[in-house]
């Protein structure tokens, strides 16, 4: 049969104790069609207790299964919303690299729920090149559009089943680490409707081998379609079909089966109740998935916030408002009611600016050059962002982490740690603030995390932003002299400065992630 006599075979299952006795089930059929190939069965799992493994053990005695006890006591997947409708356990398959010993470079993963109808030599001895897994789709048209369009999946051929899959575990600890895994997971987290599986396509679809669903992951859903589009009836599903997974909530063990596939299950004396509840899990597992996460909740509520000071605003003094923005002039005007504190007032407002990240700069620095000149405009502006960096050091002391998850999103962390790697941390960072259209006071939450003199980086970072605060307080001064055609030269130049600064930053820090991500791989 072209399999090696001294080489065994290696399964993966993950499973709670619901289905222990499906497990029981694939196993016994399984070692019936494999009696003379060794095997060893890793059993990963976070509740089976010493009387559950002695069970299984009795179950596969008369066949030569090795079964290992993978006990997961990392809590990795708790807080993840799908929760409410999956078992944790699921999760666990996409760790196999992690737990299973490094001696295993091929592991062939089994849903509890799957059965077993012919050898799975040919399967597990596919050549799969270097993919990281083989696996089967089980949706078509519309509904495996939508989970590829869902899940951003533009490059993959199909969304795939993680019911039956070979893995490639030399492939996948060559380009992943646990902490990219966990990292991926953290990123996704609202966009795992189903589950593991979901995440695993994410992680590992790109570089997949598709297997043929007819053969090695038939479920009920597959088999009504290639029986309506290509006559795949019971007599071809005995003679060419390998797994038959009983995936969704219709299991052969319980009563009230709906489908044709139960038949190749053996007899059950006493069938489980019939699934209920079901829809109540969907709609308490939509609910916490699509519950807002804190960073979203302030970006939220801020927004409504400033949406009603919006609206109060126009209402109580809207055409003056609407004149400020209209004509810069207003604005000059505006701040001279504040008489000999005008500056001063400005200055605050431009630290406030600096401070939460969101509210735009530029409208402020054009302003300041309408009011009082490109120079001392700048010099205003550069005095705001002074004050506001030494306020965000100050928060970043206090809060440290927390402060920085309510302004920067997940994957900008990841781009962001590129500066804890850089040996010239300070020359960095006065390249970026230097450069137009990189994120400046984002930024500057990082920069507080990290081992910098607050003074220092704040003076550094003051005489790199000049060149940027210069062209918008040039171009206001241009406005008050009503010099139109200059203005809209030097707004027109520094947007293209802006839009070629923004390319370069997401270039090199691209580059330098990848960078990283291959040292750590060699590793």
């Amino acid at each position: 049969m072209g399999f090696l006599q001294n080489e065994s075979f290696s399964l993966l299952v993950t499973l709670d104790k619901n289905y222990l006795e499906p497990l029981k089930v694939m196993l016994n059929a399984y070692g019936v069609l494999h009696r003379d190939i060794k095997t060893d069965l890793y059993v990963a799992h976070s509740s089976l207790e010493e009387d559950d493994f002695a069970a299984l053990e009795k179950a596969v005695s008369g066949f030569d299964i090795t079964i290992h006890n993978l006990k997961i006591t990392d809590r990795y997947f708790k807080d993840i919303p799908v929760l409410a409708r999956i078992p944790e356990e699921s999760f666990y398959r996409l760790l196999a690299f992690h737990y299973l010993p490094e001696t295993v470079e091929r592991c062939l993963y089994l849903d509890p729920d799957t059965y077993i109808l012919k050898s799975l030599v040919p399967l597990y001895e596919m050549d799969f090149g270097d993919a990281y897994i083989a696996a089967a789709a089980h949706l078509h048209g519309l509904h495996d559009a939508f989970n590829k369009a869902r899940l951003g999946l533009e490059d993959q051929k199909r969304y795939l089943n993680s019911g039956v899959v070979l893995m490639n575990l030399q492939a996948i600890r060559r380009d992943f680490t646990l902490e990219k895994i966990l990292e991926c997971l953290e990123e996704n987290a609202q966009r795992l409707i189903l589950g593991d599986q979901d995440l695993m396509n994410i992680l590992f679809g790109s570089k997949a081998q598709m297997i043929d669903e007819r053969i090695y992951n038939l479920d009920e859903r597959a088999y009504q379609y290639y029986k309506k589009h290509e006559s795949f009836d019971i007599s071809s599903v005995k003679e060419k079909t390998v797994i038959i997974h009983y995936n969704g909530k219709y299991k052969p063990w319980l009563a009230g089966y709906k489908g044709a596939l139960d038949r190749f299950y053996p007899p059950v004396q006493k069938k489980g109740p019939a699934p209920k509840g079901m829809v109540k899990k969907q709609v308490e597992s939509v609910i916490k998935i699509t519950r807002l996460t804190k960073q979203q909740t302030i970006f939220l509520v801020g927004a409504v916030f400033l949406l009603c000071v919006l609206v109060i605003a126009y209402f109580s003094f809207g055409k003056t408002l609407t004149q400020m923005i209209a004509e810069p002039a207003s604005f000059r005007n505006w701040l001279d009611q504040f008489g000999v504190f005008d500056e001063v007032f400005f200055i605050l407002i431009r630290a406030a600016q600096t401070v939460v990240k969101f509210i735009p700069a530029e409208p402020l620095e054009i302003g300041s050059g309408y009011a009082w000149g490109a120079i001392p405009g700048m010099i205003y502006c550069i005095l705001g962002n002074m004050i506001g960096t030494l306020v965000v050091f100050a928060l970043t002391k206090r809060f440290g982490q927390k402060i920085i998850a309510l302004f920067l999103p997940v994957k900008n962390m990841k781009n962001l740690s590129i500066f804890k790697s850089s040996n010239n941390t300070y020359a960095l960072f006065f390249l970026i603030y230097l450069i137009p259209g990189s994120p400046k006071d984002g930024l500057t939450y990082f920069a507080g995390l990290m081992a910098l003199k607050p003074i220092s980086f704040t003076l550094m970072t003051a005489v790199a932003r000049i060149p940027s605060v210069l062209s918008s307080t040039l171009c206001g001064a241009t406005l008050a002299e009503k010099q139109y055609l200059v203005s809209i030269l030097i707004f027109v130049i520094t947007g293209v400065l802006a839009a070629i600064g923004a390319f370069i930053y997401r270039t090199y820090t691209k580059k330098k992630n990848a960078a990283k991500q291959a040292a750590a791989n060699k590793m």
